[in-house]
């Protein structure tokens, strides 16, 4: 089974490049997954993350690695999005320190988010309880 590794860091940094993916490929090796493709951006997710998804989009992958959830962004909305491609196309999550994610933790993840986004909505004017 074929793995990609994405890694993301706030500004160019070497060391925490290099830690990332020794973390992300010895994880990959223990699941039991050849590494077929690492992308990587420096600052907000982009070109890299656009990669990876299409590779997992073009069935190249079963898994992703990644050291931990706010690699694809800070916002549960940036990793809802990555959630929604990656279950689309059937691949697996795998997380530093974590494992597999399994649906429990897709479930609490997901409703985390809806209660995000409830806590970001404008009250509407007019509404009474």
């Amino acid at each position: 089974m074929y793995a990609a590794i994405y890694t993301r860091n706030a500004r160019p940094n070497a060391g925490l490049f290099q830690a990332q993916c020794a973390d992300c490929k010895r994880l990959a090796a223990e699941s039991g997954f050849e590494v077929v493709g690492e992308f990587h951006d420096d600052g907000h997710p982009g070109s890299g993350l656009d990669q990876l998804l299409a590779l997992a989009r073009g069935g190249n992958v079963s898994a992703v690695v990644v050291r931990d959830v706010n690699r694809f962004g800070r916002a549960f909305d940036a990793f809802g999005r990555v959630m929604t491609t990656l279950d689309e196309v059937g691949v697996l999550l795998y997380i530093v320190g974590e494992g597999r994610l399994t649906d429990t933790q897709r479930s609490v993840l997901g409703l985390m988010r809806v209660l995000t986004d409830c806590g970001t909505e404008q009250p509407r004017r007019g509404l009474r309880p």
